[in-house]
């Protein structure tokens, strides 16, 4: 059994022990319930509970806590005032014990885990618009010689997709972040959704998208920081899953038909593995890149710091030119977009901001943009793609 399934049943079995009354089974609660104005109204049967609430909705609090009230029947009820369209991650806090909702069968997935239940308020291109055509998803296994484990990638075509079109698909990477699966920009970025909508509306090309395992060693996460896994990571990308990808679709093999981007983690692999690769991509996207995963130089602390403080990995000029040691002006006529985004509320920026600067002093063009006030979060990601797509392959 799978960690996220033992994870599963155990949250079962908690919310069961809490929720079963005298005398018996009784209905589910119905959780969440979203309203037409946006509000939400959570439900918990849990009589023997003294203390719940909901964490993740509610902005003006600490960990956004939304404290639930408990009625006679031992059921624990909480409304929100009206949220904004969105794709939002929520848990129920009872009596300590973090938990996901057991009225709701939608979460929010990581490697190997579920870590959170998740909600959609409608609205905004995440939603699916009424009466389109919808893209078809298809999930692949394959052994990874390079990673040395067994792994998938999930593969999105267009409404319509046509094998025998003279035309071939162009084809876009779009890479997860750090602790998250294959599939999180389909399951918790809504990307697909973005693509029906955008392509439906004509504002961006049909294309095929590919959403591979962003982690070049077999134990995921636990060996994201170890030396050479970006590198790994590209391999993957390029040597094992590119011509399966072209194999089993119609896929266009001309670079300049072809994009790679992605969030965080995946946006630093997006960019190193594209300028490191420009015979294969394009175009190259970063979304909030997490460049410290780069090689780095490592900083003394501060004079004034405690005693024991960790010299603080920091991205420098010359660490940049050692990821890209080949990277000149000249290559100006081989990338058609270098698009790079970051919100100035993100620990990450600063990282993005030293890169920009590297890239002015090369003479290598790029769009950057920073939104102010934006952290590290979803709600950001799934903007930059809907900015992001309608400008490929144009």
């Amino acid at each position: 059994m799978s960690v996220s399934m033992r994870f599963a049943v155990f949250v079962f079995a908690f919310c069961t022990a809490y929720a079963q009354p005298p005398g018996g089974r009784v209905p589910p609660l119905v959780s969440p319930e979203v309203a037409p104005d946006g509000s939400v109204t959570f439900r918990l049967r849990a009589p023997n509970a003294k203390e719940v609430y909901v964490t993740g909705v509610n902005a003006n609090a600490p960990e956004g806590r939304l404290d639930m009230q408990k009625n006679e029947q031992g059921i624990w009820t909480a409304t929100t005032g009206p949220m904004k369209p969105g794709i939002y991650q929520y848990t129920f806090n009872v009596d300590g014990m973090r938990t996901t909702d057991p009225g709701n069968n939608r979460f929010q997935t990581g490697f190997n885990s579920a870590r959170s239940s998740r909600l959609h308020v409608p609205g905004g291109l995440w939603t699916p618009l009424p009466g389109i055509a919808r893209g078809a998803i298809t999930r692949h296994f394959y052994h990874s010689a390079v990673a040395g484990d067994d792994r998938d990638f999930w593969v999105y075509t267009p409404a319509g997709y046509d094998p025998k079109r003279n035309e071939p698909y162009p084809v876009f990477f779009l890479l997860h972040g750090l602790g998250d699966e294959a599939n999180s920009w389909i399951e918790n970025g809504a990307a697909n959704v973005i693509l029906d909508n955008l392509i439906a509306q004509g504002r961006a090309k049909p294309m095929i998208m590919v959403n591979t395992l962003g982690y070049g060693y077999a134990n995921g996460p636990q060996g994201a920081m170890r030396e050479g896994m970006l590198n790994a990571y590209a391999k993957t990308a390029i040597e094992e899953v590119l011509p399966l990808v072209e194999k089993s679709y119609h896929a266009s093999k001309d670079r300049t038909q072809r994009a790679i981007a992605g969030l965080s983690m995946g946006g630093a692999e997006a960019v190193y593995t594209g300028l490191n690769h420009l015979d294969k991509f394009a175009w190259i996207g970063s979304f909030s890149g997490a460049y410290v995963m780069w090689p780095r130089e490592r900083t003394a602390p501060a004079p004034d710091a405690a005693p024991g403080a960790r010299r603080m990995p920091q991205i420098t000029p010359e660490a940049v030119a050692k990821v890209f040691p080949k990277l000149e002006a000249k290559a100006n006529t081989q990338i058609k977009l270098l698009w790079i985004t970051c919100g100035t509320a993100d620990s990450l920026v600063g990282a993005n901001r030293t890169f920009r600067d590297w890239l002015n002093t090369k003479g290598v063009k790029h769009t950057y943009i920073e939104v102010a006030d934006i952290g590290h979060v979803w709600p950001f990601w799934r903007q930059n793609l809907a900015d992001f797509a309608p400008l490929l392959f144009r």
